[in-house]
C-alpha cells in the first residue's frame, strides 16, 4: 500500500519537503493526504498542494496517515511530533529534533513502536559513509581529531524573517536558534557520526565560546570543542558573519592521511583527490526502511542524542558575548567580523578554541596566556603557566617573578619537593636547618598537554597530562585547570609543612597574585574570613576580593579537596596543598588529579 503522508510546514524549509513529496507522488511512492500550515500560502504552495486539504490542526490531518513530516520552527517540534506519534504514524522530524535534552528523552520514550527519522541530510550522503568507513578501517591512521569550519553570512532579513529568528527563547519556550545548533547543526551531527559517537552519553568535556556580532539573543560566531567516548577531540568553529562565503568543511586529521568532507556538496577530498557522490534524502531513506527494515535509517532519533547533548550545553550556557564593534564592518545588509574566516580555518585545522588562538575580538582571547617563561633566572625552575591572566575588564590578576619569590609565576603547578628534588625554585626546606641550597629539577614538554617532571639529570619522576580551559560565566569568565600526575617510579611528594614547618604545606596548584595593597585584599571561605581562618583548612570554595579603589575585582576558587594554602599579608598567593602536613606517596603508575576552577569578576562581590 502506498504510504499516506501529511506535511506540517509548507513554507520555509518545509517547501523543500513539499516539492519532494509531489515528485515522489508522481513516482507512485507516496500519497500526500494533507498539509498543516498556519501561514498564508503563496502561489507555488497552492499549486503544489492542489486540492489536498490544508488545516492548522495537525491532529485532524494526521489521523489515518502512515507518516507525518514536521518541518516547522524548532520550538514547535515537540507538540507537533507528539501529535504525529499519538496518531500511530511514523515521524520525519526536521533538525534539530527538540529544543531541550529532556524533550528528546520524552520523545524517544513516546516513539516506541514507531520509526522516527531526523532530517540530517548530510548523514544520508555516501561521502559521509565512505569517510566513516575509512576512519573505522584505519586507512587514515590514528585519528588525531576532527575539525569543522563554517563561514556563511546571513543578512538583515534572515533575522527579521520570523519572531523566533536569532532567539534563545520565545515566550518562555526554548528556541536555541544559534549558529551551532541550526545553520551548522549538520556539521556538529556529522562530525559525531563520523566518530561513531552518536549516543546521548557519548560526548564529554564540552567547551563553548558563544559570541554575537549582531544585536540578537543567540550566537552567530562560535567555537565548540568536545571529546567523544572514543577520546576524539572535535572542534567546530563557525560564523554567520563571514567575509567570504564558503561551504562548510569537516576535516579529519589522521596520522597517515587527511580527509576533507564538504558535506553540503557531498564531496570527499582525500589527500587532494576529490570524490563526488549523490545523496539519499531523509524521506527516501525512511520510505526504503519502512518497505524493508533491513535498510538502516540514516538518522534515527536515538542516534541524535550526542547532538542534543551539545544543543543542551548551548541552551544552558551564559548568553553569547557581544563582539567589540571595533572589529565589525557593515557590508550592505550584512555584518562582517574582521579576520573571522582565517580564525575559523585555524581553529578547525589546529583543534584550538578562539581563546587559545588569542583572537582579539573574542572576549576570552586575551584573558590568559598559557606558556613558558620568556626569561631564565637563577633559582627558578622554568615551567609552563598562565600569565598574564586578566578579568574581562582587563585587570591583571597574576604576578610574575616577584622580588620576594622570583620562582612564583602566574597560575600553574609547582612542586617543591619530589623525591628530594625541587621542581619549583628557591631553596629546599630541611628540618632543623631551614631553607638551604639543593637540587633543582627541570620540566620538559613531551607532547600537546603533556609534561615530564625530571631531576637535574633528566630522569623522569612524574608525568603530567594537563588541560586548561576557559569559558564565559554570567558577568565574568571561568578558568578550569586539570592536571593528572602519574608516578614514573616510587615517588614521595613533600612540602615544608610535611617536614615540620607549621602552616607551610604549599605545593600543587598555585596562583601568585600581583603586587597589591594587603589592606585591599580579603579572603573568605565557609570557614570564615582572613588568612588565619582559611589557610590550612579544607573548604569547597575560597573567594578573593580585591577592593582596589580604581580597579576592584573578585575571584572564586573551587574544586580542590586538599587544604588551602593562603598568603595575604607578606605577599598574596593562593594554592591547593598536596602534602599539607603529611607526604603524598605514589607508587609506580599511580595517578593523582589536581582539578581547580577559578571564576573571575570585575568589581567587588559580596561574600
Amino acid at each position: 500500500m502506498t504510504p499516506r503522508v501529511v506535511l506540517a510546514g509548507a513554507s520555509g524549509y518545509g517547501r523543500l519537503y513539499l516539492r519532494e513529496l509531489v515528485a515522489l507522488e508522481a513516482e507512485g511512492l507516496v500519497r500526500l493526504t494533507g498539509v498543516c500550515e498556519v501561514n498564508p500560502l503563496d502561489g507555488e504552495a497552492r499549486r503544489l498542494i492542489g486540492g489536498r486539504p490544508v488545516s492548522a490542526d495537525l491532529s485532524e490531518l494526521v489521523r489515518g496517515a502512515d507518516i507525518g513530516i514536521v518541518s516547522t520552527p524548532l520550538h514547535t517540534h515537540v507538540p507537533l511530533a507528539h501529535q504525529v506519534l499519538d496518531a500511530g504514524a511514523h515521524l520525519l522530524l526536521e533538525k534539530p529534533p527538540t529544543p531541550t535534552l529532556a524533550d528528546w528523552h520524552e520523545l524517544l520514550d513516546r516513539s516506541a513502536g514507531r520509526v522516527v527519522q531526523v532530517g540530517f541530510q548530510s548523514l544520508g550522503s555516501p561521502a559521509t559513509h565512505r569517510l566513516a568507513e575509512l576512519m573505522r578501517s584505519g586507512a587514515l591512521g590514528e585519528v588525531r581529531g576532527i575539525g569543522v569550519r563554517g563561514t556563511w553570512s546571513r543578512d538583515d532579513a534572515y533575522y527579521t524573517r520570523a519572531p523566533w529568528a536569532g532567539r534563545r527563547a520565545l515566550d518562555g519556550v526554548p528556541v536555541v536558534d544559534g549558529a551551532l545548533t541550526n545553520p551548522f547543526a549538520h556539521g556538529v551531527a556529522t562530525a559525531l557520526a563520523l566518530d561513531g559517537s552518536t549516543g546521548v552519553d557519548d560526548v564529554h568535556d564540552i567547551e563553548l565560546e558563544l559570541l554575537r556580532a549582531r544585536d540578537i539573543e543567540a550566537d552567530d560566531t562560535s567555537c565548540l570543542r568536545l571529546r567523544t567516548r572514543n577520546g576524539t577531540v572535535v572542534v567546530v568553529a563557525v560564523t554567520l558573519c563571514a567575509e567570504v562565503v564558503r561551504e562548510p568543511v569537516i576535516v579529519v586529521h589522521g596520522s597517515l592521511r587527511r580527509a576533507e568532507l564538504h558535506y553540503t556538496e557531498h564531496r570527499l577530498v582525500l589527500d587532494g583527490v576529490e570524490e563526488r557522490y549523490r545523496h539519499v534524502s531523509p524521506l527516501r531513506n525512511l520510505l526504503c526502511h519502512l518497505a524493508d527494515p533491513a535498510v538502516p535509517l540514516h538518522a534515527p532519533l536515538a542516534a541524535t542524542g550526542a547532538f542534543t547533548r551539545v544543543l543542551e550545553a548551548v541552551r544552558t550556557a551564559p548568553d553569547p558575548a557581544p563582539i567589540d564593534p571595533a572589529w565589525l564592518r557593515r557590508n550592505g545588509k550584512r555584518v562582517d567580523v574582521d579576520g573571522v574566516d582565517h580564525v575559523v580555518a585555524r581553529a578547525a585545522e589546529h583543534l584550538r578554541t578562539f581563546a587559545e588562538l588569542d583572537v582579539p575580538w573574542s572576549p576570552l582571547g586575551g584573558v590568559a596566556r598559557h606558556g613558558w617563561d620568556d626569561v631564565r633566572l637563577p633559582l627558578v625552575v622554568p615551567r609552563p603557566a598562565l600569565h598574564p591572566v586578566r578579568t574581562l575588564g582587563g585587570v591583571v590578576v597574576t604576578g610574575e617573578h616577584p622580588d620576594d619569590h622570583p620562582w612564583h609565576r602566574g597560575i600553574g603547578l609547582a612542586l617543591p619537593d619530589v623525591n628530594g628534588v625541587n621542581l619549583w625554585g628557591g631553596r629546599n626546606y630541611v628540618p632543623g636547618r631551614g631553607y638551604v641550597p639543593g637540587e633543582l629539577g627541570r620540566v620538559e614538554e613531551t607532547g600537546p598537554g603533556e609534561l615530564a617532571w625530571c631531576d637535574s639529570a633528566g630522569e623522569v619522576l612524574l608525568r603530567e597530562r594537563r588541560r586548561v580551559r576557559r569559558r564565559m560565566v554570567v558577568d565574568g569568565w571561568e578558568l578550569e585547570w586539570r592536571s593528572v600526575l602519574t608516578a614514573e617510579g616510587h615517588v614521595v611528594l613533600h612540602s615544608p609543612g610535611s617536614k615540620g614547618r607549621e602552616g607551610a604545606g604549599y605545593g600543587g596548584w598555585f596562583w601568585r597574585l600581583p603586587e597589591l595593597d594587603p589592606l585591599s585584599v580579603r579572603v573568605y571561605s565557609p570557614n570564615g574570613a582572613g588568612e588565619e581562618e582559611v589557610n590550612g583548612r579544607t573548604a569547597p570554595w575560597l573567594a578573593v576580593v580585591v577592593a582596589d579603589p580604581a580597579r576592584p575585582w573578585t575571584a572564586v576558587v573551587s574544586g580542590p579537596t586538599d587544604p588551602w594554602f593562603v598568603r595575604v599579608g607578606r605577599y598574596q598567593g593562593i594554592g591547593s596543598a598536596l602534602a599539607w602536613d603529611e607526604p603524598l606517596v605514589l607508587e609506580p603508575g599511580q595517578e593523582r588529579e589536581v582539578a581547580v576552577r577559578v571564576a573571575f569578576y570585575d568589581g567587588v562581590r559580596p561574600p
